[in-house]
């Protein structure tokens, strides 16, 4: 077929990669996508539809399929040299496939390897045995199966590229829609209730996948880049951009979810830890002291969507603690929860106008640049917005 007998692995995916975007081109790949059969596509399809949750498998079936065009004799189940008969997958991930998602998905793209997924990286072959945790049960099954087609059933991996590739455009393609989408008219009279509220909804709406824990962080954010411009405290300081979220503090060294220092002597001034969830406890403020117990810092924040915001039988012991702080080092440690500290922030705002258009422009930047905010929280909060609307 289209790919045959190519044995350079980055050509074979630029070439897979180039059919599947003149499919797109053509009919959206409609025709090509007819190729498979329904069981088939069904399979890919559960694994594309949960593509941002799923990296690694993404990732790992796309090396496997690429090695099987590379080498048809090779059973691509057995994914270790350390198996018999094996190969070293993580070592084509690494050197190929996760360098060529970065280049053209990167929302896709794993940071090294889909091998250093705990679920995947075990010494079992890929068969339907395999006693890997992947947690979404029927995306495991769909990835084991496809390998199962290709190696009992001879189905070819050029067609299942090819339509992976095709699939991976269409959500790139449905993506870059939603990003674009202009979600806010202005409102009058908004009050500071609703944008709570509208908030409150966002952040605890049940969703498919995880990263929700994000969205209060990127709302802390964008409340900041107002307050930084507007309040005197705040003159002379700097609103540190947010780090990603999966680094983790110390790897960073960054002290908290949103940093403001001074601009004159580049020192941390101010920091703030956003929990989701989870109440604040006597552990937590250990945390929050082992990490600035070398730096001069004058303010942190803890703040926490759970209520109560301290942990409950802990609020003598978690103020105790925070008194010594204050005494030993003199950083003023502040535990609150996070939506009345908002409301309180609002008030200080000008334009309630601006603080949603920071917040719509903050969370469609996260879920560009990386797939922690996914697109279903877009879709919420586009869906919320227009309630917002004239």
């Amino acid at each position: 077929m289209v790919i045959n007998n190519i044995k350079d692995i980055n050509l074979i995916l630029e070439k897979a990669y180039k059919i599947a975007i003149q499919e797109v081109v053509k009919d959206n790949g409609e025709l090509f996508l007819e190729r498979l059969t329904n069981n088939q596509f069904n399979l890919l399809f559960k694994i594309i539809s949960n593509a941002e949750s799923f990296k690694a498998i993404v990732t790992v079936l796309t090396t496997s399929l690429v090695k099987k065009i590379e080498n048809p004799k090779q059973d691509i189940r057995y994914h270790k040299k350390e198996l018999k008969g094996g190969y070293s997958g993580r070592t084509l991930d690494t050197k190929f496939i996760t360098p060529f998602f970065k280049k053209y998905f990167s929302r896709f793209a794993m940071k090294e390897s889909g091998w250093l997924t705990r679920s995947i990286e075990q010494p079992h072959p890929f068969t339907l045995k395999f006693p890997g945790k992947i947690r979404n049960k029927e995306v495991k099954q769909a990835f084991l199966q496809i390998l199962r087609d290709i190696e009992e059933n001879k189905a070819n991996p050029e067609n299942y590229l090819i339509a992976l590739f095709i699939l991976l455009r269409r959500e790139i393609i449905r993506s870059g829609a939603l990003l674009s989408r202009q979600v806010l008219n202005k409102k009058k009279d908004l009050t500071i209730n609703q944008i709570i509220e509208s908030l409150k909804e966002h952040f605890f709406t049940r969703y498919k996948g995880a990263g929700a824990s994000r969205l209060p962080v990127v709302a802390i954010y964008s409340i900041y880049e107002i307050l930084i411009r507007d309040i005197a405290r705040y003159k002379g300081k700097k609103l540190i951009p947010l780090k990603s979220h999966v680094a983790s503090d110390i790897k960073s060294k960054e002290i908290g979810d949103v940093e403001i220092i001074d601009k004159k002597t580049k020192s941390i001034f101010e920091g703030v830890e956003i929990k989701h969830g989870i109440p604040i406890d006597f552990l937590m403020v250990g945390d929050v002291y082992e990490k600035i117990k070398n730096v001069s810092i004058e303010r942190y924040y803890i703040l926490t969507t759970a209520e109560p915001n301290i942990k409950k039988g802990q609020e003598d012991k978690v103020l105790q603690l925070i008194n010594e702080i204050r005494k030993s080092h003199g950083c003023e440690i502040v535990v609150n929860g996070l939506i009345p500290s908002l409301k309180y922030y609002l008030r200080l705002v000008h334009n309630l106008d601006e603080f949603l258009d920071r917040y719509s422009k903050n969370i469609k930047i996260e879920a560009s640049t990386s797939t922690v905010i996914k697109l279903e929280h877009l879709e919420k909060w586009n869906e919320i917005i227009k309630r917002l609307k004239i």
